[in-house]
């Protein structure tokens, strides 16, 4: 893909909306775009976290390994984030993360993300209040057993 595609998939994730030109493009262009073919494992579980994902097309789903049919699932969609949330805790991944779909995402390097997160306030809050709005629809799912988390 050329550069001005890649800055078009990263201006429809909304945790990118808010950052000025020139950062995009530094993020669209130290971002490793990775293709994934359905089934693959992306992440398993007990790694150390490297970076952030950026689902920019396909499904992937996480789960226990080897979990059967019963097992909590949680599926991505393109402009879902992943990888934050064990990064800023310094935790290890809690589960397997498989491409549902053919899947393309952006991975960000932990530095460039720390980076983002300080120098640009807007980015800052953005992602604040993709955790929060994450945290409210697992504690739904949990308490009124609704079905979507990401």
């Amino acid at each position: 893909m050329t550069l001005e595609s890649d800055l078009s998939c990263l201006r429809s994730v909304p945790l990118f909306r808010s950052l000025p030109g020139p950062r995009l493009k530094l993020v669209a262009l130290m971002g490793e775009r990775l293709h994934f073919n359905a089934g693959s494992i992306i992440l398993a579980e007990g790694e150390q976290p490297e970076g952030v994902y950026f689902m920019l097309e396909g499904e992937a789903e996480l789960a226990e390994p080897g979990a059967n049919g019963n097992a909590r699932r949680f599926t991505f969609r393109p402009g879902s984030l992943f990888g934050d949330v064990p990064l800023l805790s310094g935790q290890r991944y809690i589960g397997e993360l498989t491409a549902k779909t053919d899947l393309v995402v952006l991975r960000l390097p932990k530095d460039l993300f720390f980076e983002l997160l300080e120098t640009i306030p807007d980015f800052s809050i953005a992602l604040s209040r993709d955790l929060a709005s994450r945290l409210y629809r697992l504690a739904d799912s949990v308490l009124h057993g609704g079905e979507k988390v990401h």
